[in-house]
């Protein structure tokens, strides 16, 4: 049996279960590859220079369907990754990868501008570019916490790639609105920016089409037990969010000031929420070429 490679989402669980030892508790053998992780994230070019940002329309849809239910290509990429629920259940609807419908996460998230940004209340995003990562977790949940306080048409959404990416540019003054979650969230934070709106959001977990289901159900039982410590005393884990953060910014943040990040609750995904997300998705069109019948019905797409 090979060896089952995790690759990390930026929250704390996986490296909790890896320091505890829950993964070997339960026999799996697993590679919990840094490499991977949003450490590794370079400083986008556009930040550091007078060059203005240009849309980036790759984002984890994309990439889900470039690694094959991996996400991305690189021959280290995970058995298992984690992305927003939105992405997760459309890659999988068109059997790009499994999604794992017993457990999902909840990601604080929230739309952040400049601490001397005139936008004061949701209102005042009105045309105003908020950035966001393509087909990714920011993008859509901008999207849907932004329906309830502005005419759709008014909603302006600028696509800068990676959720390090965004931070690079908010931090660099070059975008006047951004949406970003956990670690990157608590940093900005940090750094004076001010919350506008919350846009906390649901994760989920893909799996390979050959993931062995024994390995899926190691990991995800591992992952869940770490939670309970977490709950219990985060303050003994954030470190962790250090393996998660770039370097250029490890030396700007206090990690002990965080919040806990993503939550993983275990609690089915089930065909109604499936199928109700599929539909929120295609009445807004966010697929250009992918139709609402298109792929394979729940019970493949999702491991329950």
């Amino acid at each position: 049996m090979s060896t089952f490679t995790i690759q990390p989402h930026g929250r704390l669980n996986d490296w909790v279960a890896d320091e505890k030892g829950y993964f070997a508790d339960e026999g799996l053998d697993y590679f919990l590859n840094v490499d991977a992780s949003y450490k590794t994230v370079d400083m986008l070019p556009e930040a550091a220079s007078d060059a203005p940002i240009k849309d980036n329309l790759h984002g984890a849809f994309e990439r889900y369907a470039d690694g094959g239910g991996r996400k991305g290509t690189a021959e280290d990429a995970g058995d298992v990754s984690c992305a927003c629920h939105w992405t997760v259940n459309q890659s999988a609807k068109l059997n790009t990868g499994v999604m794992y419908g017993k457990a999902y996460s909840i990601c604080e998230a929230a739309i952040v501008v400049p601490g001397d940004s005139d936008v004061l209340v949701p209102d005042d995003l009105a045309n105003v570019d908020v950035a966001v990562g393509y087909h990714s977790g920011s993008h859509y949940s901008a999207q849907q916490a932004l329906e309830s306080f502005l005419d759709p048409k008014d909603i302006a959404l600028k696509f800068v790639g990676t959720s390090w990416s965004r931070v690079d540019a908010a931090i660099a003054g070059k975008i006047p609105a951004v949406n970003v979650w956990g670690p990157q969230l608590y940093l900005m934070e940090q750094k004076g920016f001010r919350r506008i709106v919350s846009t906390t959001f649901m994760m989920a977990f893909m799996f390979t089409n050959d993931a062995d289901p024994e390995n899926v159900e190691k990991y995800m039982r591992g992952l869940i037990r770490a939670q309970t410590d977490i709950d219990a005393e985060p303050e003994k884990y954030k470190k962790y969010f250090l393996t998660e953060i770039p370097d250029r910014y490890v030396d700007q943040v206090d990690v002990r000031r965080f919040g806990n990040g993503e939550r993983v609750v275990p609690q089915p995904y089930t065909q109604e929420m499936f199928e109700r997300t599929q539909r929120w998705m295609h009445e807004r069109n966010l697929f250009d070429d992918i139709k609402l019948d298109d792929g394979v019905a729940y019970a493949e797409a999702v491991h329950s």
